[in-house]
């Protein structure tokens, strides 16, 4: 519940990547502005001599005139440049330490085909709608970075405990951008799902609807992954 009430309202981002105080998106505005030359001055009136500078040469001149003022500033500006800095080290670590969660989960059965009891269920519900903010608040390169975090491990793993979490990890990347993520997910699970098949996985028969057969968990953990990638768009 803090990550939520504190992800909601701001942006994530890594300070140290940008100097120009923009936004973090790739849509943000370009620093050119546009300049209309069909608009003249009015007669008569003198332009000066005044020279022209890069904007390199205006930016150092601007520092070079404020730093009389602007040092006792430094101190304060270090430490939440170093605070902001440090946003792709939080964020990789609270996704791994989520997929360890996973690993460690019951296994999923019974009739409705939980992953243990109440209190479990409860606490993957609360991680989705946090995974589901903060994948909306990361700024692009972070995003990039989870994005492939999260590939690199389904890609490595298959576990049978996680099926239903994994998948929803994978909507919550989706929710927020489903281009970048069905273009990294969706041929991987299609590829995964034919080979499996190809070499006889869910071909044994069985009475059972709910239990899982041990064999047949790579093509669940790839099934699973290609349902939430596409069960919101």
């Amino acid at each position: 519940m803090f990550i939520i009430a504190v992800v909601q309202n701001i942006k994530i981002g890594d300070l140290s990547s940008t100097q120009s105080g923009l936004s973090f998106s790739s849509d943000a505005p370009g620093e050119s502005m546009d300049v209309n030359d069909e608009i003249r001055l009015p007669d008569g009136t003198e332009l000066g001599a005044s020279p022209t500078l890069s904007k390199a040469e205006e930016r150092t001149l601007v520092r070079e005139s404020t730093a009389g003022f602007a040092g006792a500033f430094y101190p304060l500006i270090d430490v939440l440049t170093g605070l902001i800095s440090s946003a792709v080290d939080w964020v990789t670590s609270l996704f791994r330490r989520v997929l360890s969660l996973y690993e460690n989960l019951p296994e999923e059965g019974g009739k409705r085909n939980t992953t243990g009891g109440k209190q479990e269920e409860s606490v993957i519900k609360s991680i989705k709608s946090m995974l589901d903010l903060v994948c909306l608040h990361l700024s692009d390169p972070l995003f990039d970075l989870v994005l492939k975090l999260v590939y690199d491990y389904v890609t490595a793993n298959a576990k049978s405990n996680a099926v239903k979490a994994i998948g929803q990890m994978i909507s919550s990347l989706a929710l927020a951008h489903p281009s970048k993520t069905i273009d990294k997910f969706l041929p991987f699970c299609l590829s995964q799902i034919k080979d499996e098949l190809k070499h006889g996985a869910s071909g044994v028969r069985t009475t059972s609807s709910h239990v899982a057969i041990p064999s047949d968990t790579t093509l669940h953990w790839s099934a699973a992954s290609l349902l939430w990638l596409v069960f919101l768009h």
